[in-house]
């Protein structure tokens, strides 16, 4: 054998070597991902089947008839109980939740009627993700079982998140699509899927978030727990919990009057202290100018002033003449008449200021506490009815949280709490327990308490509304 063929035969014999390397490593590849699948099939259920969503709110008026005041607006927050518009002669359309508007159906002046809502509003305290699971596998899960999501807006970063309810009903039922078959017919059997709620414990806000896709794995053995933080938990020393910011003390201003918003003086974001004016109302049917009521008042006092001390000063001397003998007794009577005509005259003038007083006063807004402006719902130019400002004071701050029935019981007033959260860092911030309700906020399938906690450090870079973590110190 040449030089030639036997350079061609350990040619031939490397890509044989090759090809079965490369084989190898396919099967050993295609066995690795069944190896996973296999595993992940018995550590895990995992789902695509899955989004953000919540309790959806349709506001619809009582009657029939013109829509007035009506103008929020998409994507606009709106507090519990506040006044989205009225129906013309009925009574004002409330939010009855604090959440988002989704959607609105009519404009301001619209004939509205009570068979067609007018706005959607997204409960966003209840905010989580729903996740449809095989009927062949809802027998694997519990309540309060750990569950791993991930969100199609964040990619495939993973938050923790605990099943919180189990549905009762298939999604074929809910939706009406329940299949009906005859003994004589045939049947096609379907996998039929039952929707679970997963509630959220890392700090993350989903409020922008409903309806997006989300991805949710449910550990099912220790050995998967391990590789997971799990929903909060109760160690030795600790209860861990999640929490919303709050101010200590929250005012909103409100106005009946229906006056015209004339001036607007703050901004959110403004200090204010206690009697500062907020803005000015002005009614139609009085006069444009407020102040010159005042200024008339003011200056009919001080000719009332003027009189009466004049008279006064008179008086002094006739009654010297008087006792001199100087006058008769009826010029004494005369001018006695005289001062009381002045003093009553002074009077009078004194309580017109104050009634005019009272009556600007009432139309401007002042604050009713030292606080931070956190909303000026007010516009110069509109009709000022309901609220029109928030003033919190955000420089006290309280932590309202919620604890389960198995560790209520471990939780006393005064113990202390550290408080942390994703908008701070790493920085973590002292509170203590100030109350505690009696009673059950949250019944089956999961009982809760709510509890406030007051946060003790000074000067924090907490923010009202945010969501914080709590850790609960039991020793």
């Amino acid at each position: 054998m040449d030089h030639e063929q036997t350079t061609e035969v350990k040619k031939k014999g490397k890509g044989k070597i090759i090809l079965v390397l490369l084989l190898t490593l396919i099967l050993a590849a295609g066995a690795g991902i069944g190896f996973y699948f296999v595993w992940q099939g018995a550590n895990y259920i995992v789902t695509d089947n899955a989004r953000v969503t919540t309790t959806l709110i349709a506001i619809m008026p009582t009657v029939p008839g013109r829509l007035e005041r009506f103008s929020i607006y998409e994507g606009q927050y709106v507090e519990e109980n506040e006044i989205l518009g009225w129906v013309e002669n009925s009574e004002a359309m409330r939010s009855p939740v604090k959440g988002v508007v989704l959607h609105t159906n009519a404009v301001q002046d619209q004939v509205v009627s009570p068979m067609e809502p007018v706005a959607i509003i997204a409960d966003t305290s209840r905010i989580h993700i729903q996740a449809n699971i095989e009927e062949t596998d809802i027998a694997k899960i519990q309540v309060g079982q750990p569950a791993i999501v991930t969100i199609d807006t964040f990619g495939s970063q993973q938050f923790r998140g605990y099943v919180s309810e189990i549905g009762l009903i298939t999604q074929a039922e809910l939706t009406g699509n329940a299949m009906f078959f005859t003994t004589g017919g045939t049947f096609t059997r379907i996998t039929h899927l039952i929707p679970i709620k997963i509630n959220i414990v890392d700090n993350i806000s989903l409020d922008n978030l409903i309806g997006v896709n989300a991805r949710v794995r449910i550990p099912l053995r220790q050995s998967a727990l391990n590789s997971v933080a799990a929903r909060p938990v109760t160690s030795a020393n600790n209860i861990f919990a999640r929490g919303i910011v709050e101010s200590l003390q929250r005012r909103n201003i409100y106005t009946t009057l229906g006056y015209l918003i004339e001036r607007v003086y703050v901004e959110v974001g403004d200090h204010v202290t206690e009697g500062q004016m907020l803005g000015v109302l002005v009614a139609e049917d009085l006069l444009t100018d407020a102040g010159i009521q005042i200024l008339e008042a003011e200056a009919s006092l001080r000719m009332a002033k003027i009189n009466l001390a004049t008279v006064e000063h008179n008086h002094e001397i006739l009654k010297i003449l008087y006792d001199t003998r100087s006058i008769p007794r009826n010029e004494l009577q005369q001018s006695e008449f005289l001062l009381q005509s002045a003093v009553a005259t002074h009077q009078q003038a004194q309580a017109l200021l104050e009634a005019t007083r009272v009556a600007v006063g009432q139309s401007i807004i002042r604050a009713p506490i030292n606080g931070t402006v956190t909303a000026v719902i007010a516009k110069e130019g509109d009709v000022g009815m309901g609220r029109l400002f928030v003033i919190e004071d955000t420089d006290n701050l309280k932590i309202i949280t919620n604890v389960r029935e198995y560790d209520i019981g471990k939780i006393e007033l005064g113990m202390e709490v550290a408080i942390s959260s994703d908008a701070t860092g790493n920085a973590e911030y002292a509170g203590v327990i100030s109350k505690i309700n009696p009673a059950a906020t949250a019944y089956a399938p999961v009982v809760e308490f709510e509890a406030e906690v007051l946060v003790t450090s000074p000067n924090t870079s907490l923010r009202i509304g945010t969501n914080v973590r709590l850790r609960i110190i039991l020793e």
